[in-house]
């Protein structure tokens, strides 16, 4: 296999590493700030795959990532407007870049991400996050990111330990 398809699952792991993490956290806004990092970190990973409709989703995610921080931050309320927003440019750059099915994952992924980070309410971004989760390892397989399969599994695990720590009472 070339160097470039081994630099990107080194990306994966440190990102899995991450999230991972992120996971973990009672906050969210550390879980924010650290699905950033892993978001970015993905976009490389997907970008050196050529997974192009990778790169977008986690372009996007980046960029809503960023706004919701920053809402926090100042204690601002995400809008409903906001919400559609980041809907609407998912749903236009997958029609605009698509080339074949397994394309919808990311925009899944992108789609089902944004409406959990804008409920600013970390019970939600966790059981959305096990539905991503699904929906990564699917994706994985055409584009040979193996190891982004097994992250997923620790990252499903990480969730339901962050899940059964700060929301099980909840």
């Amino acid at each position: 296999m070339p160097s470039i398809y081994w630099l990107s699952q080194l990306f994966v792991v440190i990102a899995y590493i991450i999230c991972g993490i992120a996971f973990l956290q009672k906050k969210q806004f550390k879980i924010l700030i650290l699905v950033t990092i892993f978001n970015l970190l993905m976009l490389i990973q997907f970008s050196l795959l050529g997974a192009i409709m990778g790169a977008i989703a986690n372009g996007i995610n980046i960029s809503r990532n960023l706004l919701f921080i920053y809402n926090i931050k100042i204690k601002k309320e995400n809008t409903k407007i906001v919400l559609y927003f980041f809907l609407l440019i998912t749903i236009v750059l997958t029609f605009v870049f698509y080339s074949s099915p397994i394309d919808l994952f990311p925009c899944i992924l992108a789609l089902i991400g944004t409406y959990a980070y804008w409920s600013n309410n970390t019970k939600t971004v966790r059981i959305c996050n096990l539905i991503c989760s699904c929906c990564y390892i699917i994706y994985a397989i055409p584009i040979k990111s193996y190891f982004t399969i097994i992250a997923e599994a620790y990252l499903v695990l990480t969730t339901i330990i962050g899940y059964l720590k700060h929301e099980r009472a909840s």
